[in-house]
């Protein structure tokens, strides 16, 4: 036992001494931290003036241009409409259907074939089938990965950082253990329960979105192939430091627990390498206030002897290491599972060649961004000024005690007395003349799109850039998307990095071998863009020209565009486009729906027509009804004076015989109709005499209302003389007037009316 007890601790004394070791590469990388964050302080003056002004804040260093804005609290956010403009028109042209944009195919030149794939030397095309059909099943693996993994949002965050700063970043792959629920239920024991939970658990390779606030590249590197070693920083909590301790393989557990129980690896305060976020949402007790720096790069093989699970003689001049330290103390070594290479992947908006970080959206903008709040600043400034005018007051026209510094409604001033009140308050009301500015407003807005790429289709419809039609819009909006097309390119770079990364751990790890092969994993998203862009720039165009040549309608079969055109336009044919078994159906209820309006006309007019025969017989029986009503009544009347006239015979005959001597008789006034053609003659000449009549009458009214008329003239024409001549001799006629004795010419007396 006490042999035992001996060997125990000097494997206790053993792992001290390696820990002292350790606590050197500790203090190296912390030098190498430190050199990597004082490198890059100028970005991080660029990056803190994009946040701030995406935020709406002004910079900490305020120039003329920004001082009367920030007085006024004036702040157009020119950088967050592009910057979300920016990001919007990526993620949609890369990801229109939700779907990340690669492909994995076989190898042209394979380097190897998988062994368990057996096919003829003299059938290829089997191979080659084969080779499809796994190429396909590994593309299927990676897709189910991404969806459990969330990477699309982690590729919109980097899309997001390279919009504003001008540099995205994904870290891949790192190894997430997911852990799916288990549904348990009373019945189920507790080993049960366990059991499923450990298999339900499962080892995923993830893409990890990384701000560039925590990525230190060696200085001077220019792309990650030309970094020595790249750190990343990160900031945990106790909680979350044990739980990546007890999650991971290779961490030190008991210098981990050292931390935390100590004051090791703490951070307090804020320093400007750290994302503006953590001092804006800073509270006065920090949680997350343990540094967790990542080394990834080379250090000298013989510090690392005895560290790593290789032999002496074995062991290289340097080797590829990934490093964990916190603070001064390493609580994880371990070799480089990526074969000497950085798992860092970056894009960029306008990459700098001459270094790893490129400019952004509000670096190109910025100036305008200042001006633009300027020129709000002051139109704001002169519309107040004129708005509002000022008041110029002379203090000695009031009286001791008056109150001339505040003026409101219903305010009452003493005034001295004899003072004048207009030389005592005088307002005075400045022009507006900032009307100008929004030429200048609208100019710097146009330079904003020019300089962030973000060119507007038109500016209303006096700009040259304006069009009236939808075909017009959309070749004018697919050329502004070309402005984008070198950045749509270093975004596909970067989903290739990520891609590939994923397929290489899945053919070292996985067991699956209906997955394995020499294959390319490429993205698609750039060429896709163009493509698309291509085909549907000749696809409008080409509609155009058929359009205008009608003599090559009646060749072009229309149905073969319309899967085309729709997804030129971004609809889903599947969606908009109805099958061969709808159409058919609609023709025919149109077919069947028209048959029923030309029966339905047809019996409509068949109606009308029974309708007008029907009221042109029982029209013409009414006429043939009042004629004949006409015929009797003219027989009855004829009749009647017949009689009449038979009776008047009758009666002069026996006058005769007795010897009577009778003058001739009017056997007209025995006729009705006559009588009765006479009586209307009577009446329409008596109507007529009335008329007449009543005309006259008429016109005696006028010419009586027109002398009237003249007496007044007159009478008021004479007052006026007398008014302008005055008082006079009296009248020699006697005292009345000129209506007091005889009259005067042209007045005419009553009985002459």
């Amino acid at each position: 036992m006490a042999d035992e007890a001996g060997q125990d601790e000097n494997i206790v004394e053993e792992m001290k001494t390696k820990a002292g070791d350790l606590d050197t590469f500790a203090r190296i990388i912390q030098e190498k931290f430190a050199e990597a964050r004082d490198y890059r302080r100028d970005h991080e003056q660029h990056w803190q003036e994009a946040y701030d002004a995406y935020r709406a804040k002004y910079p900490s260093q305020i120039n003329k241009a920004n001082e009367l804005a920030s007085e006024r609290g004036i702040f157009v956010n020119q950088t967050r409409r592009k910057v979300n403009s920016a990001k919007i028109k990526i993620g949609t042209l890369l990801f229109e259907d939700g779907e990340v944009p690669f492909s994995v195919t076989p190898s042209k030149r394979p380097r190897f074939y998988p062994p368990d794939i057996e096919v003829q030397p003299d059938r290829p095309d089997i191979l080659k089938d084969a080779l499809l059909a796994r190429s396909k099943n590994m593309e299927d693996k990676i897709r189910d990965i991404l969806r459990k993994t969330n990477y699309n949002d982690e590729i919109t965050h980097a899309i997001h950082e390279m919009c504003l700063y001008g540099t995205g970043c994904t870290k891949g792959v790192s190894l997430t253990r997911k852990n799916f629920p288990v549904y348990t239920s009373v019945r189920t024991s507790e080993q049960m329960d366990k059991i499923e939970s450990y298999l339900e658990e499962e080892l995923v390779p993830t893409v990890k979105y990384i701000s560039i606030w925590n990525v230190f590249p060696s200085p001077e590197a220019s792309s990650t192939e030309d970094a020595d070693y790249v750190i990343q920083r990160s900031f945990v909590s106790p909680i979350q430091l044990r739980s990546m301790v007890n999650a991971g393989e290779g961490y030190i557990k008991d210098v981990a627990e050292e931390i935390i129980s100590g004051d090791e690896g703490r951070v307090h305060g804020y320093d400007e390498s750290q994302h503006p976020k953590k001092f804006d949402e800073t509270s006065a007790r920090q949680i997350k206030n343990i540094e967790v720096l990542e080394f990834w790069g080379r250090l000298d093989g013989n510090d690392l002897a005895g560290h790593l699970p290789m032999e002496a003689a074995d062991m290289p001049q340097s080797i590829p290491v990934v490093v964990t330290v916190v603070g001064d103390k390493v609580i994880k070594i371990e070799e480089n599972p990526f074969d000497d290479t950085l798992p860092f992947h970056f894009c960029y908006w306008q990459k700098n060649p001459e270094s790893i970080w490129a400019d952004g959206i509000y670096y190109a903008i910025r100036d305008v961004q200042a001006i633009l709040n300027f020129s709000y600043a002051m139109m704001i400034e002169g519309k107040s000024l004129s708005a509002a005018p000022m008041t110029v007051i002379d203090p000695n026209s009031f009286e001791p005690g008056t109150d001339t510094e505040q003026v409101y409604p219903g305010k009452q001033f003493r005034v001295k007395p004899g003072a004048s009140v207009r030389d005592a308050f005088m307002p005075v009301q400045i022009p507006d003349v900032t009307n100008g500015l929004l030429q200048l407003i609208q100019q710097l807005e146009r330079e904003a799109d020019l300089d962030s790429g973000q060119t507007s289709i038109g500016y209303g419809d006096n700009s040259p850039a304006q069009t009236k039609t939808a075909t017009g819009m959309s070749i004018l909006n697919s050329n502004a998307n070309r402005q984008t097309a070198d950045v749509v390119r270093s975004v596909s770079k970067m989903i290739t990095s990520n891609m590939q990364a994923i397929y290489r751990w899945l053919m070292v790890d996985s067991e699956d071998s209906q997955i394995k092969g020499d294959y390319e994993t490429i993205s698609t998203g750039y060429e896709q863009y163009i493509a698309k862009e291509v085909h549907n720039t000749q696809l409008i165009n080409f509609l155009q020209t058929i359009g205008s040549l009608p003599q090559l309608q009646q060749y072009i079969k229309y149905e073969a565009f319309s899967r085309p055109l729709l997804r030129a336009f971004n609809l889903d044919p599947e969606l908009v486009m109805k099958t061969e078994e709808e159409v058919a159906q609609e023709m025919q209820q149109q077919t069947q729906s028209q048959q029923q309006a030309m029966e339905q006309q047809a019996q409509q007019a068949a109606q009308i027509a029974q309708q007008q025969i029907q009221a042109q017989a029982q029209a013409n029986s009414q006429s043939q009804i009042q004629v004949q009503q006409i015929k009797s009544m003219l027989d009855e009347k004829q009749k009647i004076s017949d009689d009449q006239r038979e009776m008047e015979r009758a009666e002069r005959l026996e006058l005769m015989k007795d010897g009577n001597v009778l003058h001739p008789t009017n056997l007209e006034r025995h006729s009705i109709l006559l009588r009765e053609e006479e009586n209307a003659g009577e009446i329409a000449s008596m109507m007529q005499e009335d008329q007449e009549e009543g005309q006259d009458l008429q016109l005696q009214q006028q010419q009586l209302q027109e002398i009237e008329q003249q007496q007044l003239q007159r009478q008021q024409q004479e007052q006026q003389q007398e008014q302008q001549q005055g008082q006079g001799p009296p009248s020699p006629e006697g005292q009345g007037g000129p209506m007091a004795g005889a009259p005067d010419e042209g007045m005419v007396e009553q009985g002459e009316l």
